[in-house]
């Protein structure tokens, strides 16, 4: 798969997308404490900014603003240990948990939420957990929103590691440690630390620590639930191991695909509803993430969105199969992680992937949890060492997560161990989703499709859009093309309307046949030829003609016709591998294209 091609497709998983994660920062709507009509980008309650939205009410309320400055720490973390054991310190580190953890911190006097209680804190604000500081860290990046005015300065979460680390979060570039087990060798804590330490091979200086005050509502005055826990043991659940309409499925069950689910949305989303990870016995070990001497790029700047913000996004819940498959199209063959997971056949079930940074984390928040010293974890028998993530941090190194302890690091991706202590190879631990819709139907019927199944129309499936695409309900899932038209050479438009340039993305063929078919004669018609069926058929975009002839092979022979238009009387047109501009009269092959889905 060319860089060319690569671009294509990151041009369509993003369109839009910047819309939908990081509303407009200029809003001065002003929520109120209930939470009625507040949205993302609000001034909330407390007059800060509200950086995320749960979607509806959970046990700690909807919403989390934020005060728009950062402030320095002036003094340490802490002293003493709020939390009891090392699965209730886990739970900590999750949405909602900023407030409880602060309450606790405030029974140290040294603590730097009682040292701020009366500046940063002040108002109902509190010190964010680990994810809670995460997920404004990403809001800060995505949105671009100018009124939050931070520093790149390590931030502290109130979320602790062990009785003497904390968490905290480098704001030059969203890392989370706590430099425990060895991350930094003979570190006995950090919660007296005045800077962050310098880490070999970041570049980041040594700067003093700040926070951020958080606040989260509506206040539902509800307990911290017992459905945070850690698993202790999986459990048979033939409600969810069977699948089907009927699924009904808890933490901790065997799955369909055999694994262990780690994560319930609470409802269908576009992805599915719920995450299993694959057993130990299909886990791969010794892999790196791409290839040795494989330099192509996954994300680059596409339609104003830096790779730095798609790189954002693929961090999140539902991103692993969408990241995954962008991964796999860009590295092409070869033996890599995402290639692995995309590849794996386990119990029976083929829809793995490698997972997003957070559901990797999510998947040893609820699993990995009561390790004695170095063993394999008693449920889902993980390592104790790096596991892969399917999220690019700079296309030279890509988030892993240390399951001694749950922090996650950016490694260099051709890698497939450690060279020091700890000196483990490196591990793919492939994850499925699912939902609870019991009816299969073949692509040809309107169902799920791959590469290369017979669409509706009879022709191929070319073109599978990532899932970020369509839960923006930007455009239409699948594309098929015509293996069999029949319809020969023809002109694209005659000599004498002037045409206006039409576009080159994939999504915008049947926009631009219409284009054509209003201003033109002789253009090929959408409902003038029915083929399988289907009258929907039209001349596809110069990117979506590369993407069909490529997957067709029909690049040695023959050439033919875009619907991108060059300038006012000429289109672009790919033959062989070289694609050229010819004048709209000339007379030249289609290849019928539709969308579906």
């Amino acid at each position: 798969m060319s860089r060319r091609l690569i671009s294509l497709l990151l041009s369509v998983v993003m369109c839009g997308s910047l819309v939908a994660l990081g509303p407009t920062p200029a809003s001065a709507a002003t929520c109120t404490a209930d939470g009625v009509n507040c949205k993302v980008g609000d001034v909330g309650p407390g007059g800060g900014i509200v950086f995320y939205d749960a979607g509806s009410t959970q046990w700690w309320g909807r919403f989390l603003e934020a005060k728009t400055t950062s402030v320095p720490a002036n003094g340490i973390w802490g002293t003493s240990s709020g939390i009891g054991t090392q699965a209730q310190r886990i739970a900590t580190k999750q949405l909602g948990m900023g407030r409880g953890n602060s309450v606790s911190m405030a029974f140290d006097s040294n603590s730097v939420y009682t040292r701020q209680a009366n500046s940063a804190f002040r108002g109902g604000f509190f010190l964010p957990s680990k994810d809670e500081l995460d997920a404004l860290y990403n809001y800060w990046k995505i949105s671009g929103d100018t009124r939050l005015q931070y520093h790149d300065a390590p931030m502290w979460s109130s979320t602790e590691a062990s009785a003497t680390f904390a968490w905290y979060q480098l704001f030059q570039d969203g890392t989370q440690f706590t430099d425990a087990n060895g991350i930094i060798p003979k570190l006995a804590g950090n919660k007296d630390f005045l800077m962050s330490p310098v880490h070999v091979g970041s570049g980041f200086k040594a700067i003093p620590f700040e926070v951020i005050g958080v606040s989260a509502f509506p206040n539902t005055g509800a307990n911290w639930p017992t459905s945070l826990n850690a698993v202790a043991a999986t459990t048979a659940n033939p409600s969810c191991s069977a699948g089907g309409a009927n699924t009904v499925c808890n933490i901790g069950d065997i799955g369909p695909g055999g694994g262990i689910v780690f994560y319930d949305a609470g409802k269908d989303e576009y992805w599915g509803r719920y995450l299993e990870i694959a057993p130990k016995s299909c886990e791969g070990v010794k892999i790196p993430w791409r290839p040795a001497g494989n330099t192509k790029t996954v994300y680059r700047e596409t339609n104003g969105q830096t790779a730095a913000e798609m790189r954002l996004l693929a961090k999140g819940v539902g991103m692993g199969k969408v990241n995954t498959r962008i991964i796999t199209l860009a590295l092409g063959a070869g033996s890599y992680a995402a290639k692995y997971a995309e590849d794996l056949n386990c119990s029976g079930v083929d829809d793995w992937f490698l997972p997003s940074k957070d559901e990797l984390d999510l998947a040893y928040n609820r699993l990995a949890q009561n390790r004695v010293g170095g063993q394999d974890t008693p449920v889902g028998g993980f390592n104790k060492g790096y596991y892969w993530t399917s999220t690019d941090y700079n296309n030279t190194t890509a988030w892993t997560e240390y399951f001694m302890d749950g922090q996650q690091f950016d490694r260099v991706q051709t890698l497939s161990g450690n060279n020091k202590p700890p000196a483990n190879p490196f591990r793919v631990r492939p994850i499925r989703a699912f939902g609870t819709n019991n009816v299969v139907l073949s692509c040809a019927q309107g169902g799920t499709c791959k590469l290369g199944d017979i669409g509706p129309g009879g022709g191929k499936v070319f073109y599978v859009a990532p899932d970020l695409l369509v839960a923006n309900g930007k455009r239409a899932r699948y594309m098929e093309v015509s293996t069999n038209p029949n319809i020969g050479e023809m002109s694209l438009c005659d000599r004498n309307p002037k045409v206006l340039p039409t576009r080159p993305g994939i999504g915008s063929g049947m926009s631009n046949t219409k284009i054509l078919e209003n201003l033109c004669d002789n253009v090929f018609s959408v409902d003038q030829y029915v083929i399988g069926g289907k009258s929907d058929w039209f001349i596809p975009s110069i990117e979506e003609l590369v993407l069909a002839m490529n997957f067709l092979g029909r690049t040695a022979s023959g050439e033919y016709w875009s619907s991108t238009t060059i300038g006012t009387d000429q289109a672009r047109s790919r033959g062989g591998q070289n694609e050229y501009g010819r004048p709209r009269y000339y007379s030249l092959d289609f290849l019928p294209v539709r969308a579906f889905g």
